[in-house]
């Protein structure tokens, strides 16, 4: 029997070591509970206890430790992220004030507001010409050139 409570010691440092990894290479906490869970029962095998025993164990610390902390974890991973309206001007249409050479920053007016303004397009975007605004990156807007031939308003 002795070789048993070997491969149950085999067999929970497996689970431990492979939860352990899986909760590593996560952002979430996704296997702490039965990383933690495995490894008293790992402990329980080394006194050694029945088997049975062991795997009751582990299931009662893995959810202990599931319930206990799942508030906890709820608030960590559940992160606002605090808007400043300055996304509300993404898909809108405005017009360039200061030319946009490729990689290097212009102004544009879009909303009543002036906004310094890139194009990744690798294009010169001219003075007076329509933009459409495709996202906000720190304090400036990326634009893309609005072809001439479009009937889009600017209001």
């Amino acid at each position: 029997m002795e070789w048993f409570n070997w491969v149950m010691l085999g067999i929970w440092a497996l689970i431990f070591v492979v939860t352990l990894i899986i909760e590593l290479s996560t952002a979430d906490l996704t296997t702490i509970w039965f990383c933690l869970g495995s490894l008293v029962a790992l402990l329980c095998a080394a006194i050694p206890l029945n088997p049975a025993i062991q795997v009751f164990i582990f299931i009662g610390v893995s959810v202990i430790l599931l319930f206990a902390t799942k508030p906890l974890t709820k608030k960590m991973m559940n992160r606002d992220i605090i808007r400043t309206n300055a996304d509300k001007i993404v898909g809108m249409i405005g017009v360039v004030t200061k030319t946009i050479f490729p990689n290097e920053i212009g102004e544009i007016k879009v909303d009543n507001n002036d906004w310094r303004a890139i194009c990744n397009e690798g294009v010169t975007v001219e003075v007076g010409d329509k933009i459409l605004v495709s996202a906000v990156s720190g304090n400036k807007a990326v634009v893309t050139k609005v072809n001439k031939s479009s009937d889009i308003e600017i209001i």
